[in-house]
């Protein structure tokens, strides 16, 4: 009787085994960066935070960014869960330029989508690419997602075999860098967890923030700085994430189009009228 029983064993673990593997797949989980994980509320600017937050949940552990709240100048924010969301940008303290999604070897992955946002004040592309540990098993790019003031933003759906690792990048140049993702759907897509119609990806154009500038500092196209003390208001792009008191202190670069200057043949003509005038003023008096 104990062959039997030890083989009756073995099959039962098998059967356990297997039936585990398939409740594995069938897992699915989501990540928003509030109740899961539970996190509180982030600051609003990238600066505010020292470094680089991991940031560990049940199926998978983010790195390279941090967690934002409510950030500053990013009117897509409506698109997400509120409060948070977890981004990079180059201005922040020593962000990563690319954001990773680490899978819990526990959690059999085949399926990663979430929402990712651009944060630049240009059209910008991102490719998202997941792996089986070395090897590129699936991969997709945005291309030219819409600006921050147009709320560009964009949906990724990647669908392997197995997935261990995501990385999201900016692609090209400048090679600056701005964008965060929520949302994060495991063995699902986002469109299945969000019942809501989505958004169109392109909203219509919104105008330039308007801002006090304090101290600022002109510089000509011949290298010639000019300062300007006090107050003035002017028309700023700015960055998702940014602090306004960055902004207030910029060195703004001289803009033809905004400040022209006159064409030599404008100043024949306004030294023509000024003659002319005083011709006929001359004449009056006599």
């Amino acid at each position: 009787m104990t062959q039997p029983t030890s083989t009756l064993r073995a099959v039962s673990a098998l059967l356990i085994g297997t039936l585990a593997g398939a409740a594995a797949h069938a897992a699915v989980d989501f990540v928003d960066f509030e109740t899961r994980p539970g996190l509180p509320q982030g600051p609003s600017i990238y600066i505010a935070v020292p470094g680089i937050q991991v940031i560990d949940s049940a199926p998978a552990t983010f790195g390279g960014g941090v967690v934002l709240g409510l950030a500053t100048f990013f009117p897509a924010i409506s698109f997400a869960s509120s409060p948070n969301v977890y981004g990079t940008a180059d201005f922040g303290n020593n962000l990563a330029r690319t954001l990773t999604i680490d899978l819990k070897p526990t959690f059999i992955t085949t399926q990663v989508s979430f929402a990712l946002f651009n944060g630049e004040t240009f059209q910008q592309s991102y490719t998202a690419r997941a792996f089986d540990g070395n090897q590129l098993v699936a991969s997709q790019t945005l291309t030219n997602v819409a600006a921050n003031f147009n709320s560009g933003y964009g949906i990724v759906d990647l669908q392997a075999a197995n997935i261990t690792r995501v990385t999201v990048d900016a692609d090209g140049a400048p090679p600056a860098y701005d964008f965060l993702i929520d949302d994060v759907a495991f063995n699902q897509s986002l469109t299945n967890v969000i019942t809501s119609p989505l958004p169109p990806v392109v909203q219509p154009p919104v105008q330039p923030v308007q801002i006090e500038l304090q101290n600022l500092v002109v510089v000509d196209q011949d290298g010639h700085r000019q300062k300007q003390k006090g107050k003035g208001k002017g028309f700023v792009q700015v960055h998702f994430g940014e602090d306004l008191n960055d902004i207030r202190s910029t060195v703004l670069l001289f803009d033809p189009i905004t400040t022209p200057v006159p064409e030599p043949s404008t100043w024949a003509m306004l030294l023509a009228g000024l003659v002319a005038v005083g011709s006929l003023a001359r004449r009056r008096a006599r």
